[in-house]
């Protein structure tokens, strides 16, 4: 397959166009698992996405789809093929973007974090240098802790944010922010057993908050929902009614207006948020003074 992946990036110009399309239609059909809704997000028919699937499969002398009927699975080595294909499209996309900066946009800065630390200060940040500094290309992505990391690994992002400190060798691991959890409910005066033991939302923020959560609840429930993004649990929570564990910089105003309440017996978990950055990166310098722009 290397060699294979190696001849679909050979700088030929009249090649370049046709293979990335065999790629992003690649990705549509993966990402879908239906050659109809591919064909529709690509704005082209049906059998056009699949004499591309087709082309490319001749291509590497592998089948990258399983069909049946109306159904279509990956096969192991289209699992395996598309980390690769993810990472030449979004590859390509960075070097494109890098060589047609504009005088104006000097440096071009990808951003990277998981969704509560950008409502938390990651949003106000990437404002700040967009008004502070107009010569600054920016990209802000949300993605899961573990696409951080990976996209780190690869060099698609200059600096990610998360909670967890991840294990990378050569980049910079700052603590850029200590931030309190509280415990939260849509009702006033809850008991904690009772706020954890009914309508309970378990927001999953990771290994070092589910190494204290469980310290602090060890004979609590089972959680009827379990949620990997706080904002989905606030939405529950206002919609539905419960409790969650949130960010005290999100809760703060809904308290304020009595949307929210305090669970004031439940202990206060606090996790710290780190961002990372290529220790060698060719924007390490300007990586470090936005850093000192944070405000938490």
């Amino acid at each position: 397959m290397r060699n294979d992946i190696k001849w679909l990036l050979r700088p030929k110009k009249q090649d370049v166009d046709v293979d990335l399309v065999l790629l992003q239609t690649f990705i549509e059909v993966a990402q879908t698992r239906n050659f109809g809704r591919a064909s529709e997000s690509l704005c082209v028919s049906s059998s056009t996405v699949s004499a591309r699937i087709k082309q490319l499969e001749a291509l590497l002398g592998l089948a990258l789809f399983t069909r049946k009927h109306h159904e279509v699975t990956l096969t192991p080595a289209g699992e395996g093929f598309e980390r690769h294909a993810r990472f030449i499209l979004n590859a390509w996309e960075r070097a494109y973007e890098d060589t047609a900066l504009s005088d104006r946009h000097q440096k071009r800065l990808v951003v990277a974090g998981v969704s509560s630390l950008w409502d938390i200060f990651l949003q106000d940040w990437l404002s700040d240098i967009y008004n502070a500094i107009p010569n600054i290309s920016l990209r802000a992505e949300e993605s899961t802790p573990l696409r951080v990391v990976e996209k780190l690994e690869q060099g698609l992002i200059d600096v990610g944010f998360m909670y967890e400190q991840p294990s990378l060798k050569g980049y910079v691991i700052q603590e850029v922010a200590t931030i309190p959890m509280i415990l939260v409910s849509d009702k006033a005066n809850t008991p904690v057993d009772k706020a954890i033991a009914e309508g309970y939302i378990r927001v999953e923020w990771g290994a070092t908050f589910g190494g204290l959560h469980e310290s602090a609840f060890p004979q609590r429930p089972l959680a009827r929902v379990r949620a990997n993004s706080g904002r989905v649990a606030l939405n529950l929570i206002l919609s539905c009614g419960g409790a969650a564990y949130l960010p005290q910089v999100t809760a703060n105003p809904l308290l304020e207006h009595g949307q929210l309440y305090l669970v004031n017996d439940a202990p206060v978990i606090e996790m710290t948020a780190y961002a990372a950055y290529n220790l060698h990166g060719e924007h390490r310098a300007l990586i470090q003074s936005l850093l000192k722009r944070l405000a938490v």
